[in-house]
């Protein structure tokens, strides 16, 4: 059974069509990017499957109690908490256990407020919220803007060792071929 099915959906705003009739089934352990210029639908689509706005048409159906979680492409992180008080905090909301191995992995700078850290820091805490534990479904949007080659393979070899255990991850991006050595469903929005 699909995790989240788009049945002859569409959406528009305002005299733009952003796409009409998409139908597509998310599955356990798949990769689906969604990919196209800006204003083409990809951040609208991911809103849409997250149930934060409606179609204009169509159906969306989810598998009740999904587990997932959002990567957003701004970085809005609190402006008083050093990374790892921030990470603990919302793990415990999360009710997910820290994983250690991966947090070493992404090397964020952890001496800093995370008001001071960079873009790429705020980035990876990001990655490391939407990525530990075992999620049903991931909604990544332009998940490595402002990271560098190490970390985006921690995080491409984090995404297929999700998919290998059976999460479902839908990624907003400019750059399908960093995914290249994964098995993706590329899904194209003009």
């Amino acid at each position: 059974m699909s995790l989240i099915e788009l049945r002859e959906v569409s959406k528009s705003y305002g005299n733009k069509s952003l796409f009409q009739n998409l139908s597509i089934q998310f599955d356990p352990g798949t990769i689906h990017l969604l990919v196209g210029q800006n204003g083409s639908g990809k951040t609208t689509l991911l809103k849409l499957c997250m149930n934060r706005i409606q179609s204009d048409r169509g159906e969306i159906i989810h598998r009740k109690s999904l587990k997932c979680r959002y990567m957003p492409d701004l970085v809005e992180l609190p402006y008083a908490d050093r990374p790892y008080t921030f990470i603990a905090w919302m793990l415990s909301i999360m009710r997910v256990p820290m994983d250690l191995g991966f947090l070493a992995e992404l090397d964020i700078d952890m001496s800093s407020e995370v008001a001071n850290l960079s873009k790429g820091n705020k980035q990876k805490v990001l990655l490391y919220l939407s990525l530990v534990g075992q999620p049903d479904v991931v909604f990544m949007d332009e998940p490595f803007t402002a990271l560098d080659s190490k970390t985006m393979k921690v995080v491409l070899k984090r995404i297929a060792t999700l998919q290998s255990l059976g999460t479902c991850l839908i990624i907003s991006t400019h750059e399908p071929k960093l995914f290249s050595k994964l098995v993706v469903t590329t899904h194209a929005l003009d």
